[in-house]
């Protein structure tokens, strides 16, 4: 099952990017229509994904209850792996409602105000914490050499990624309210 959750994280995380990318583009006046095929094949990943992860959980506190043994000290980390994962899913159902419109010849809206706005920044500082807590383990788990380098390399183009994101939110927020 873990094998398949690790399948799982490269798809969601290839079209995540990939649907980050057009979706800045398609804020900035682009073609909509791949960003949405791509939005759902996304979420396909997510749902398959939250249902590996729960199940894992899951199986995780069974071990615990059943022991007796948490060590919850010693696995934070992998709490805060959970934790942030499922923190997720808020923004992201805001962020299914809020962009999830009819297909029409113009890309638009429902007016996007500060509340949305909050929202979908929001989910890209959750994303962001997901993804710092999670590299390392995703690394180590696909067997990668060198990995700390592959990390450190690999942030920075998500720096720079999520940066855009949130740039992208920004201007259009800023072109609904003004």
């Amino acid at each position: 099952m873990r094998r398949l959750n690790i399948i799982l994280v490269a798809g969601m995380f290839l079209t995540f990017l990939l649907h980050g990318i057009t979706g800045a583009l398609t804020i900035a006046g682009g073609n909509s229509d791949v960003n949405k095929i791509v939005a759902w094949i996304c979420v396909f990943f997510v749902a398959l994904h939250v249902i590996v992860t729960t199940i894992l959980t899951v199986k995780t506190l069974h071990a615990i209850h059943k022991t007796k043994a948490g060590y919850f000290k010693n696995n934070i980390m992998f709490w805060i792996r959970r934790i942030s994962g499922f923190t997720i899913l808020i923004p992201l159902l805001m962020h299914l409602f809020i962009f999830n419109v009819p297909p029409t010849d113009i890309y638009r809206l429902k007016a996007f105000d500060t509340g949305r706005f909050i929202s979908q920044l929001l989910m890209v500082l959750t994303i962001s914490l997901h993804v710092l807590t999670n590299i390392k383990p995703f690394m180590l788990a696909i067997g990668a050499k060198n990995y700390k380098k592959i990390i450190i390399n690999t942030l920075f183009v998500l720096a720079i990624l999520f940066l855009l994101f949130a740039v992208a939110f920004c201007i259009y927020y800023l072109r609904w309210n003004t």
